[in-house]
């Protein structure tokens, strides 16, 4: 389905193609312009004209809907055994289309063909250097992304950088009339490029049994985050007619998640950060929370967030408390939990209060509210804060330290900063969370996940 007008169908992949510099051969076909070139590759008339050798690993299908089963035909004869259909117009518009996808899986049947779509945007493998969208990072990582919608596919693969990972690959799976997630779950859950299993999903394809119990072998391995579309009445709609799926019932998913040990979060937000957590947290031993403050608001916010959210605040021990005192004064101050340090809040005292809290049993979790107009006015190099936060925590502690940033203020100077914390930190193994509420989700559902791994009995996937 290629066409001379970029940007158009299969011309789009063959630029990505191209953009990418994927080192394998490249067959352009479309009787329409047989013979001539297109960026560089010769357009072949018809798929059986294509040369055996190297043989095809792939047919990218992008032409008109009811063109698509002879195509899938013409690509079993030739041998080919995977298709993505980039194509639309299927069962997520009408009978009619019902009817196509009928005949597609018919014609795949026939000729042993596994089918990607239709209605997607297919795969994303910087490893192989295959792509769906524009300006994509090459970089490699241990994230997978399974996901219903092109869309998110999309805006996940640019924006997982910018939060600190990338991916082992991406899928966009769109109609699941063939490869569903349960298929890809089953692939990504021995890959041994991946270490955390995320997903966008909408409906299931099959039996719900089988998922699940897939999901129980899969998350003692590695943790399986699972952002559920269409939860509501309007949302369910939508999935109806974005992909022609069953949405399925969310108490049915939320008991799923807590058979299965999968992390169930609500929104795009909350699967980055949840990965992130994934990726740079140990699974907590408890519930347990030490709050480290400047002021009385934020301690107030920090804890109402928390305990709304499942953690605790444990008051700390008389002795951790008395070794506090010796340098922060009790005037202006308040050291059970939360520690609020007022006037006596220095970058200094922060620290040497963090590596006390280290050894107290009972708190999981060191919390600490971070202001980078602070370090700007200070004048702090931030690769020294990064590093004396790093200090505090033992390498083998099983302690989390978590950073809250506050500002007040957008001043390019500011934003400056709060840019170079996040990535140092994270380069760290710190994370920084844009809100107490972020940080309370992200720490009980790993919590959560810890527990159900201790209660059945397996090994923590984090720690291999």
């Amino acid at each position: 389905g290629v066409s001379t007008k970029r940007g158009w169908g299969g011309s789009h992949y063959l630029e990505l193609l191209k953009e990418y510099e994927y080192p394998g051969a490249v067959y352009p076909v479309n009787p329409k312009y047989e013979g001539e070139e297109i960026q560089g590759y010769k357009i072949y008339g018809s798929i059986s004209s294509l040369p055996d050798d190297p043989p095809i690993d792939l047919g990218i299908i992008a032409v008109p809907a009811r063109f698509t089963p002879q195509i899938v035909d013409e690509l079993g004869q030739k041998g080919v055994l995977f298709v993505h259909i980039f194509s639309s117009g299927f069962s997520e518009l009408s009978e009619e289309g019902k009817k196509l996808e009928r005949q597609l899986i018919e014609k795949a049947r026939k000729s042993h063909i596994r089918i990607l779509g239709p209605n997607c945007m297919g795969i994303y493998n910087p490893k192989s250097r295959l792509a769906f969208t524009h300006r994509l990072p090459l970089e490699t990582g241990p994230v997978a992304f399974i996901s219903q919608s092109g869309g998110l596919a999309s805006r996940h693969s640019h924006v997982g950088i910018v939060n600190g990972y990338s991916f082992s690959k991406v899928v966009s799976l769109g109609n699941q009339i063939d490869i569903d997630i349960v298929d890809l779950l089953n692939y990504f859950r021995t890959d041994p490029d991946t270490k955390v299993i995320s997903m966008y999903v909408e409906n299931l394809k099959r039996d719900g049994n089988e998922f699940v119990k897939l999901l129980k072998q899969t998350t003692k391995e590695k943790p399986v985050i699972i952002w559920k579309g269409g939860k509501l009445k309007a949302g369910h709609g939508a999935v109806l007619s974005h992909t022609g799926g069953l949405a399925g019932n969310i108490k049915l998913w939320k008991a799923m998640a807590n058979q299965t040990g999968a992390i169930l979060v609500n929104n795009f937000k909350e699967l980055t950060e949840m990965i992130q957590t994934c990726l740079l947290f140990k699974i907590p031993q408890n519930l347990g929370v030490a709050i480290l403050t400047g002021g009385g608001g934020p301690a107030v916010e920090l804890t109402d967030e928390c305990e709304a959210f499942g953690l605790e605040i444990p008051k700390i021990s008389k002795k951790a408390q008395k070794m506090i005192n010796e340098f922060v004064p009790e005037v202006n101050s308040n050291l059970s939990n939360p520690l609020e340090f007022g006037a006596n809040g220095s970058h200094e005292n922060m620290i040497k209060t963090m590596k006390i809290l280290d050894s107290e049993p009972h708190i999981s979790t060191i919390m600490i509210t971070n202001n980078p107009e602070w370090y700007t006015s200070k004048k702090l190099n931030i690769d020294d804060v990064v590093k004396n936060f790093v200090s505090t925590i033992a390498p083998d502690s099983n302690k989390n330290l978590v950073s809250i940033y506050t500002s007040s203020r957008a001043w390019k100077e500011t934003i400056d900063v709060i840019n170079e914390f996040y990535t140092k930190t994270r380069e760290n193994g710190i994370i920084v969370y844009k809100s107490a509420e972020a940080a309370a989700k992200c720490i009980y559902r790993l919590w959560n996940y810890g527990k159900y791994l201790k209660n059945h009995g397996f090994d923590n996937p984090l720690d291999l």
